[in-house]
């Protein structure tokens, strides 16, 4: 990103645009995993790369609004790192996140004040130091920012709107 014209950053502007550049965008991150959920009064959208695994058992299990993301990113907007003290409260979650190769990384929640959304990132390998988490929060903030806020334009058109997904992991 770098390297990128003001045109290319202006075409991030357009969702559809920027979730097709969004694993790039994590990549350069250091993330190999993105889950990115837009939830307003009528529309729920979630995009994803995680793995099959970690899709089957959240369509098995359906969501659930005690998970410990989903109640964190419905009451903040400060980031949540992915660990076993953060899972305490479910740890079978932790544990089929782990085993699928969801083991670090951080939730990133946004709000206004008729929708809410959350980015999490998140890798096999490699802990998240602090240091890492302050090194890139702001990146990570500004491109919550920028998904939330095109998910808003986007959904916003009459074109646009779909059909709310059947429930699915925030996490």
């Amino acid at each position: 990103m770098k390297n990128w014209t003001a045109v290319q950053h202006q075409h991030l502007l357009e969702l559809p645009a920027l979730l097709e550049h969004l694993p790039l965008l994590i990549k350069d991150l250091g993330f190999c995993f993105y889950a990115y959920t837009f939830i307003c009064p009528t529309q729920r959208d979630n995009k994803t790369n995680y793995p099959a695994g970690w899709l089957n058992h959240c369509e098995k299990h359906g969501h659930t609004p005690h998970e410990p993301i989903d109640a964190h990113c419905r009451s903040s907007s400060l980031p949540l790192l992915w660990t076993a003290q953060t899972f305490r409260s479910a740890p079978e979650h932790w544990e089929i996140a782990q085993a699928c190769g969801l083991r670090h990384g951080w939730t990133q929640p946004l709000h206004d004040r008729s929708s809410r959304s959350s980015l999490s990132i998140v890798r096999p390998h490699v802990s998240v130091s602090i240091q890492e988490l302050y090194e890139k929060a702001a990146l990570v903030m500004w491109l919550g920012e920028l998904l939330h806020r095109a998910s808003i334009h986007f959904f916003s058109q009459p074109s646009n709107h779909q059909a709310p997904d059947s429930p699915v992991c925030i996490a």
